[in-house]
């Protein structure tokens, strides 16, 4: 697996996409590099979704670019997109009933139509495995609880082999114990030369995942490096409008909204 850089050229961001939109963040200028984990954080609207879309090319930046690989995303063609980078949305929407194994497929078959039937569907059900779902591969999608959906939808993204992995709210309906699955996921992931790139709300869980953080602030500012330089108390308690407490022990660290009554 060898992912591209990613690089952000003074990149600027409005709301819904449109010229008159609130401005999400501007000037934002970074590589993301092959092997890291990037975690994007921000309080709601701040224009985490939008940004990843934004890499993903479904979205038009306000102003500046993103390249991939030094090319810029615009001069892609859709087949090499797909290839090159997964996208997993916050949101699914089932409207027909199809098993998850044949979910998964859909991703497998956009990136590798050359595969034979058996062997695509192997690959289905050995994701849907490594996401702790392989027991429902042949139920319905439309009756799985929330975290199983989320699971098969993970599967799906990391099944489309795309060593960039763009996901939106990851860990949304998952217990402790499928954060801990995805997380060793994703960090073999980046061992294995894939890039991550997660928009998150729990601080706890970025600063376990990443490597690298991007913080937005909700007014157009942003700041980004090593989750150390970004992940701070000061950063933290301005972008999220609260007092932001931090306990650390060794090389461990757990963040929490300071309510300054002891509780």
């Amino acid at each position: 697996m060898n992912a591209l850089p990613v690089q952000l050229q003074n990149l600027s961001l409005r709301a819904g996409a449109s010229p008159d939109g609130r401005v999400l963040c501007r000037d934002l200028d970074l590589t993301i590099a092959a092997g890291e984990r990037w975690v994007l954080l921000g309080p709601n609207g701040a224009g985490k979704s939008t940004l990843l879309m934004s890499i993903a090319g479904l979205v038009q930046p306000a102003t500046g670019s993103i390249r991939l690989g030094g090319s810029v995303l615009s001069e892609w063609r859709s087949e090499a997109l797909a290839k090159t980078r997964a996208w997993c949305p916050q949101f699914w929407l089932d409207p027909f009933p199809v098993s998850a194994w044949e979910t998964v497929a859909c991703s497998v078959l956009a990136t590798q139509p050359e595969l034979a039937a058996d062997k695509v569907e192997q690959i289905a059900r050995t994701w849907l495995g490594k996401l702790d779902v392989a027991h429902l591969a042949d139920t319905d999608v439309r009756t799985l609880s929330g975290g199983e959906r989320q699971r098969v939808a993970l599967a799906t993204a990391c099944a489309q082999a795309a060593p960039l992995l763009l996901l939106d709210e990851p860990t949304s309906h998952l217990d402790w114990s499928h954060q801990a699955v995805l997380q060793r996921l994703l960090k073999t992931w980046s061992q294995d030369g894939g890039t991550v790139l997660a928009a998150v709300h729990d601080l706890n869980l970025a600063w376990t995942l990443a490597t690298h953080a991007l913080l937005l602030d909700g007014r157009g500012g942003a700041k980004w490096g090593r989750r150390e330089e970004v992940l701070t108390v000061d950063a933290l308690t301005a972008a999220y409008g609260v007092p932001v407490s931090i306990i650390e022990e060794g090389v461990a660290r757990w963040f929490r909204i300071d309510l300054g009554d002891g509780v």
